[in-house]
């Protein structure tokens, strides 16, 4: 390969070749107004600096052995590179290109484009050199060099230690681009195609200056600030700035600072056509990009170019229940969520890098007043950028093939590295399990909570990924259905092909069954529990041996199944009452022959296939038979992953329990439990934990671990007493829906408008659940509402006759639930828990998704 390519060479949009920011503008030249430029590649800077590798070497052996410090290191080294001899095979290429691309009658920037500049978690932006205003051919090699010698930049190596980075595995691009020569007159930029500031994802933010693009980046000048609507351009909102200076290219290379009159520095850089002009460019560049975009921009002589693009991923946070209501339903324990919060933002980075889609910088989750709220401008950011934008019609669809097997085939390869990675996490488990947490000393104790919690962290790392792929792979498959199809033909294809994927969840509910039909067989016990309720009878079940046999198995086998994401809260193994209420009420149905149900439902997606794929054209057979196959084996896998998350939750009790009971020992907590109101925080500081703790599954000894210094437990028993307070509160009320506006909800007299879950419509009485401690109460036939569901609430589905949840979607444990048994569902219907009252009659359309009110 040439060491010196321009920017339309096949291989200039490769990060290994060309750096960070020289593959964006590459790719970005194919498609918008880029001003021409060329790439000295990585390559070329490892072929200049091979001659000096071992004198390079010499200076980090001696940085390595404390001989010299890293300014001294750092000076030394880009002398040797500064000193390097250029070969001359360069100088005649770049004379060449910078002569065909139009370079040489042009001042050019040479920026400095390292090769991890776009890694994620390493933001090497700012720290390598740019050279404005160059011109001819040695000016250009010399500032190349230049570029080459800030990789040895103080600061740089600083940062490559700090991420374990070997230095002489980081190579530099250099990128040698037109400088778009503006003048006093003209204007240049920043532009958003979203609004970062205010959240608005429908408006383009546009900041202009007159002069070089420079002034605005700096942030040292005044700027005009447009709002544009991104489709039909309105002005939104304008604010012109008093701008008294300019920076102006000069005709034999460099910048120059003028002054400009009071007149022309109150005059907007922009006229209403140029920034609808520019607005457009901004959305071109995410059109382009698949996401958002920060662009630089600049007119020169009439003309407007696009100078860089980078996308957005820092916006301004709207916090509402909206995202979060379903995932997080119920308060939230303090030092549950600071255990997962690092766990699940470092999951959801990773799903987005698997994807495509650029890191989100910022908290996509946040807790306030025991309440998890979700970023609903990060939602939007996101929304609708997963790789669905090639299925609009069977031509396009064949088209993209080569796209798809190039860039999606890691969606194949992902369940069989979760079950290769699972087994790393049941052993650590299994480690962990062991570990007697009394026997340790109180640091320790608190070091084998954070170990546990690690290790459950490094397990969801692919986890997200696992929930959007099999959503991006559901919406792949409804939109190719519905290329031949009508909606409502291509949705019931759609169920009948997904209907009979088997699941953990399922196995789980058909045990269930089996052992509601053991205690049906038992009346004994079912007048016992009649009489005296589950949570008496559990302590005497020795009295009916066969099925306290077989509840033990299924307890043994599933007992760390969830009744809430909080820790805090038991699992089955630990409210076994709660377990043989739902059995009991599994009891009062007849019998039903589930597995000729289930023979029937396969039966029937396995000709439903066959008969979709004979309509399906030759070229895509395979891919359309992959996304189905594909979309069975995630609905299965995220049912099993989330299964195999909760195995962590009786670990994670016991070890707090411990911790609490040490505090208890001590004075500090009058509760084990209220140790789950102790955040993080305040636990590192009270045992003076100076270092990091464990975060590969092994819990330290007494004498081990994070560096411990001298202890401090007194003001826990306050921290712990605030925070269970408001978390009792909280438990008490009911959120804002959107965080900081205590807003009254809006209803239509008559209807409660929601989510279609599940087909049907079914009219009954409604009964609230706000959680397992009702699951008792529910009356057989009654109307199901709840803030949300999980797999432990499944027998409530036997007993209901529809289903209202205030959060959720097609793809929700209630949904899926109903549909599975044919229930009528609506899903998302905001504060139905607080709109409906027990008893209150209704009528649930679960194709329409909507709720009716009817009246007595």
């Amino acid at each position: 390969m040439a060491l010196i390519i321009d920017f339309h060479h096949e291989d200039a949009a490769e990060l290994a070749v060309s750096g960070g920011k020289g593959a964006s503008l590459a790719r970005t030249a194919r498609a918008l107004p880029v001003p021409p430029g060329l790439i000295v590649t990585a390559e070329a800077y490892r072929d200049l600096v091979k001659d000096i590798a071992a004198d390079l070497r010499a200076v980090l052996a001696r940085l390595d052995a404390g001989e010299t410090d890293v300014d001294t290191a750092a000076a030394e080294a880009q002398e040797l590179i500064l000193a390097a001899e250029v070969p001359e095979a360069w100088r005649s290429r770049l004379a060449a290109l910078m002569e065909q691309s139009g370079l040489a009658d042009h001042a050019v920037a040479v920026r400095s484009s390292g090769t991890m500049e776009d890694l994620p978690g390493a933001a090497f932006a700012g720290q390598h050199d740019t050279h404005l205003g160059v011109r001819g051919v040695e000016d250009v090699l010399a500032k190349v060099l230049a570029c080459h010698a800030s990789l040895w930049n103080a600061h740089a190596m600083r940062y490559r230690q700090r991420l374990g980075v070997d230095h002489l595995e980081a190579a530099m691009a250099v990128v040698v681009q037109q400088m778009v020569e503006v003048g006093a007159e003209e204007a240049a930029g920043v532009a958003f195609s979203v609004d970062p500031v205010r959240g608005q994802m429908g408006h383009v933010l546009i900041n202009a200056a007159f002069g070089l693009g420079e002034t605005v980046v700096g942030g040292e000048e005044p700027v005009d600030e447009y709002i544009v609507a991104r489709h039909g351009h309105e002005q939104v909102a304008e604010t012109i700035a008093e701008k008294p200076h300019a920076l102006v290219s000069l005709p034999d290379g460099g910048t120059k600072e003028v002054d400009l009159s009071a007149e022309h520095g109150a005059r907007p850089a922009l006229t209403e056509d140029q920034r609808a002009e520019v607005a457009d460019l901004a959305v071109a560049a995410e059109v382009h990009a698949g996401f958002p975009q920060d662009i630089e921009w600049a007119y020169s002589q009439g003309r407007l170019f696009l100078l860089q693009s980078r996308p957005v991923t820092r916006v301004a946070a709207r916090l509402t229940r909206d995202e979060s209501a379903e995932r997080f339903p119920t308060p939230i324990a303090p030092l549950t969520w600071d255990l997962v919060e690092d766990g699940f933002h470092r999951s959801l980075n990773h799903s987005f890098d698997l994807m495509g889609l650029p890191p989100f910088d910022d908290k996509w989750f946040v807790m306030k007043d025991s309440w998890i709220y979700g970023n609903q401008t990060a939602v939007e950011l996101y929304a609708d950028r997963l790789p669905l934008r090639m299925l609009t019609d069977a031509e396009s669809l064949e088209a993209a093939i080569p796209e798809i097997i190039r860039d999606y085939s890691w969606v194949q390869q992902l369940p069989l590295q979760w079950a290769r990675d699972l087994d790393t996490y049941l052993l650590a488990l299994g480690r962990l399990d062991a570990v007697d947490p009394d026997a340790l000393g109180l640091p320790a104790r608190w070091e084998h909570v954070k170990a546990i919690a690690a290790a459950g962290n490094a397990y969801f790392l692919p986890n997200i990924a696992i929930s959007l792929t099999q959503r991006t792979l559901y919406g792949a498959l409804q939109r190719m259905l519905s290329m031949a199809l009508s909606t409502e033909q291509a949705q019931q294809v759609f169920e009948q092909l997904l209907s009979a994927t088997d699941t953990k969840t399922g196995q789980v509910n058909a045990e269930l069954w089996e052992l509601s039909r053991t205690l049906r067989a038992t009346p004994e016990l079912l007048d016992a529990l009649a009489a005296d309720g589950a949570a008496a009878v559990v302590d005497r079940l020795e009295t009916w041996p066969e099925f306290a046999a077989a509840f033990t198995r299924f307890l043994q086998r599933h007992g760390h199944r969830e009744l809430d994401f909080d820790a805090y809260h038991p699992t089955w193994v630990e409210a076994p009452h709660i377990v043989l209420d739902q059995i009991r009420l599994m009891a009062d149905r007849e019998d039903e022959d589930h597995a000729a149900a289930d023979r029937r439902a396969k039966v029937t997606a396995m000709e439903t296939e066959l008969a979709v794929l004979a309509e399906v054209p030759d070229p895509l057979r395979y891919l359309v038979q992959e996304v189905i196959r594909l979309a069975r084996e995630y609905t299965a896998l995220d049912d099993l992953e989330h299964y195999q998350t909760t195995r962590m939750s009786p670990i994670l009790r016991r070890a707090v329990r411990s911790l609490g009971a040490g505090l208890v020992d001590e004075g500090v907590l009058s509760d084990p439990m209220d140790a789950f109101f102790l955040p993080v925080a305040d636990l590192d500081a009270a045992f003076g934990v100076t270092g990091e703790g464990h975060d590969d599954g092994h819990t330290p000894s007494d004498g081990e671990g994070a560096a411990v210094g001298k202890q401090d437990l007194a003001p826990l028993t306050a921290v712990a007493a605030e925070h269970k307070a408001a978390y009792e509160a909280a438990c008490a009320g009911t959120p804002d829906w959107v965080w900081g506006k205590s807003e009254a909800e809006q209803f239509d007299d008559d209807a409660l408008v929601g989510a279609a879950g599940s087909p049907g419509s079914v009219e009954g009485e409604v009964f609230l659940v706000h959680g397992p401690e009702d699951f008792a109460s529910f009356p057989s036939g009654a109307i199901l509402v709840a803030r949300t569901t999980n797999p432990a609430w499944t027998a409530l589905f036997y007993q209901a006759s529809g289903v209202i949840t205030e959060s959720g979607g097609a793809l929700s444990h209630g949904a899926v639930t109903a549909r599975e048994l044919g229930l009528p569902s609506v899903m998302a219907i905001r504060g139905v828990m607080q709109r409906l009252e027990n008893g209150q009659k209704v009528r649930v359309d679960g194709s329409a998704g909507t709720v009716s009110l009817l009246q007595e």
